[in-house]
């Protein structure tokens, strides 16, 4: 990740938290603990946040409700041609009359493209796949209730009594911060707790997630390899990344991205 790229990430960090550890940076950025605190120290100097120890504070902290994680609008276009092979192949698994689910994420969001004219019931918890699919004239939407975290584009609610209790779909199609052989992992425990309430509606659950999920961590696992039945990634995955689901008895989609259209190499 260029420099100009991993700053722009951790100004949005460190504005969105008040103050994070270095470990959290250098997780963010995918860099080593010694970028990150050059990192650190580059934005110290140019007045943007500030230094303190073990970490950077943001220059005007923030007391109000937010999420871990980096911002919808930030990710959008990160392996972009990536993410929409990987949701053109998970589109390709839904037959028109479905149920489904659609979880909040950046690579779910690329799966509107291939949806605006079928003919299905979907609830989705995101926000701006809602507000695209709105204008779908087949598509018969649920939301849940809840409150709307406009940066990651999800609505939550603590509450279990709400509209998912009562939607039943063959598919839960969902993004994760991380996974591996412990299973998907989140950073934030109100998303782990939404995403536990959407798996508890759907027969099976298919994970989108880029390669680059297949090497981050969390502390926070959402639910064990057990529970997902598709993993669909794409062609920068390691053999190596992909026998851990294979051996657990995940199926493995491997979507791969060309110029101008989606190829997808389903692996046994």
């Amino acid at each position: 990740m260029m420099g100009r790229e991993r700053h722009r990430l951790i100004r949005s960090r460190v504005e969105e938290r008040s103050v994070v550890t270095i470990g959290e940076l250098v997780e963010l950025v995918g860099a080593s603990e010694a970028t990150g605190r050059r990192d650190i120290v580059t934005l110290a100097g140019a007045g943007e946040t500030q230094r303190v120890r073990g970490g950077a504070e943001a220059l005007h902290p923030r007391h109000h409700a937010h999420l871990a994680g980096v911002p919808l609008a930030l990710v959008m276009g990160i392996r972009a041609a990536e993410k929409r092979a990987i949701a053109r192949a998970a589109c390709a698994l839904i037959v028109d009359g479905d149920s489904i689910v659609i979880g909040g994420g950046s690579t779910t969001y690329r799966m509107i493209e291939f949806l605006a004219f079928r003919d299905l019931d979907i609830l989705t918890n995101s926000f701006p796949v809602a507000a695209r699919l709105a204008q779908a004239p087949r598509i018969r939407l649920t939301l849940p209730g809840g409150t709307l975290f406009r940066e990651h584009g999800i609505v939550l609610s603590p509450f279990e009594d709400d509209s998912i209790g009562h939607f039943w779909g063959s598919r839960l199609f969902i993004g994760c911060h991380g996974l591996n052989r412990f299973g998907m992992m989140e950073t934030d425990p109100l998303i782990v707790q939404a995403a536990r309430k959407l798996l508890a509606r759907v027969d099976e659950v298919v994970v989108l997630a880029d390669s680059r999920k297949l090497r981050q961590r969390s502390s926070m696992v959402v639910a064990g390899l057990d529970r997902i039945g598709t993993l669909i990634t794409d062609t920068h995955a390691r053999d190596s990344e992909l026998d851990v689901f294979r051996q657990a008895g995940v199926t493995v989609l491997v979507a791969s991205a060309a110029e101008d259209d989606a190829e997808i190499e389903a692996v046994a």
